[in-house]
């Protein structure tokens, strides 16, 4: 069943209980209240009738009797004198002659009730003119001052309800059709509103199937500030975020198409080289004093170079994994610094370019890391600056201390970096000139571990580079 026919529906029933529960309780209240009007009334009636029958001088029976007749004609009521035994004295609707037929009354309901309450009443069928009436009794003061009257005590007045009961029905009639009516409009309303309702929410259900097959470019256009304008809200949303993490996974798989690729090559290059220095030296050339010691150098020269690519590559896969182990714990700085500039002075030497260390932090200045990875930070720095520096130049590695802990920095003078290439230098396998990274023997992959160590220790490598003048780069770390 669809929702808009379950809240019309549900509309719709709620709503006919209420017009069912309001026609019900009004025509009980217009029943009571006539019901209530006409009991005044008939008492007010019999005050009239006692004080006739108390005023009137008139000693003759059947003159009684006939006077009795005309008040009930004039008043259309039925007027019955009952003594205290229970006999019937006089009646409006019946013969003076056929009064001695008619049965004791004593024991009915509004005679009882007038002797226990003054005022009794009861809703009857006539067994004497067979229709149906209302009873009401009214017990009085004996007429002392009439004859024949003495043993009157009840003065009983009777209306037919047929009258009353066709007004009531009457009424009853009108809330039925003005409960319809009301119930019409109230149908009519409730299917607008459960349109205007479920509109938006087929409208969702429909973008939400778009979604699941696949078609992500059509946005909810939802412009309710209520529940279901908060779910659309969320479906779009949702769905820009899906859009996101899409571009993102695509992105993710250039990466490693492109990753992979680069690692192929990387791997390809020196194991080739390796093979054919083999090869040839199987093919012969091993008993050639003149060129079997260089092909076997050549030939270690690459398988260092494979290692140091592979450790390269388990290195950016554990930091790249979160698998890198981290021994933060606070070291000399000065001391650290010292001694891996001492490790490059052959390489500065043979480069012919002057490596200097310029401590502006004193030996009681603790910075806060991992020495082995920094270690590896500081050797790719300083390698980088003596490789790409000409024959002359300087490399100076220079610490200071600051507010937020040291600074450390390594400047050259070397080839320098063009600015097209500074943004991208961090990525894996980028190299700024492949032939010469390849020549000196780097694997494109030692920014971009800098990069990541660095972070890890909660700081940012950064760069100042211009071409033919040299580079430098710099971050800080914590002190104590």
């Amino acid at each position: 069943m669809k929702i808009q026919t379950k809240i019309t529906a549900t509309y719709v029933v709620f709503e006919l209980l209420i017009v069912a529960s309001l026609g019900t309780f009004t025509s009980m209240r217009m029943e009571s209240y006539f019901k209530e009007r006409l009991l005044d009334e008939l008492s007010r009636q019999a005050d009239l009738v006692y004080y006739i029958l108390e005023k009137d001088t008139t000693n003759s029976f059947p003159q009684i009797d006939q006077q009795v007749k005309l008040i009930g004609g004039l008043e259309h009521l039925r007027i019955t004198l009952i003594r205290g035994d229970g006999n019937v004295l006089a009646d409006s609707d019946i013969p003076l002659p056929e009064l001695t037929g008619v049965k004791n009354h004593l024991d009915r309901p509004e005679i009882q009730g007038a002797l226990q309450h003054e005022v009794g009443y009861d809703i009857r069928r006539s067994a004497t003119v067979d229709h149906d009436y209302l009873y009401m009794a009214k017990r009085i003061r004996p007429l002392t001052n009439r004859t024949g009257f003495a043993s009157l005590q009840f003065i009983r007045l009777s209306v037919p309800l047929e009258d009353v009961q066709n007004q009531i029905n009457r009424i009853r009639s009108m809330v039925i059709v003005v409960g319809l009516g009301v119930l019409l409009v109230i149908v009519a309303v409730s299917v607008i509103i459960s349109r205007r309702i479920t509109k938006s929410m087929v409208q969702i259900a429909r973008g939400v199937e778009q979604i699941r097959s696949g078609d992500l470019d059509v946005p909810l256009v939802i412009s309710s500030n209520d529940e279901i304008g908060l779910v659309a809200k969320a479906v779009n949303e949702l769905v820009q975020k899906l859009k996101s993490d899409i571009v993102q996974l695509k992105k993710l798989e250039q990466v490693r198409s492109q990753f992979l690729g680069n690692v192929s090559h990387e791997l390809r290059t020196p194991i080739f080289a390796v093979q054919g220095y083999l090869e040839t030296l199987l093919g012969g050339a091993v008993d050639d004093p003149s060129v079997n010691r260089s092909f076997l150098e050549k030939a270690q020269s690459n398988l260092g170079r494979l290692n140091v690519l592979l450790e390269d590559l388990i290195n950016i896969s554990q930091i790249e994994s979160g698998e890198m182990k981290m021994s933060l714990r606070y070291f000399r700085l000065n001391e650290f610094l010292e001694s891996v500039t001492k490790d490059h002075e052959p390489l500065a030497a043979a480069r012919g370019v002057t490596l200097t260390l310029a401590l502006q932090t004193s030996n009681e200045d603790e910075a806060f890391g991992d020495k082995d990875r920094l270690r590896q930070v500081f050797n790719n720095l300083i390698s980088n600056a003596l490789n790409y520096n000409t024959p002359g130049g300087s490399v100076n590695v220079v610490s200071q201390k600051t507010d937020r802990g040291v600074h450390v920095r390594i400047q050259d003078t070397g080839v320098g970096i063009p600015a097209e290439h500074i943004s991208r230098i961090f990525e894996r396998f980028y190299r700024v000139d492949n032939n010469r990274s390849r020549s000196l023997g780097g694997t494109g992959l030692g920014l971009a571990i800098v990069k990541h160590i660095v972070e890890a220790h909660g700081s940012r490598i950064q760069v100042e580079s211009k071409t033919g003048e040299g580079s430098t780069f710099y971050f800080d770390l914590k002190s104590s």
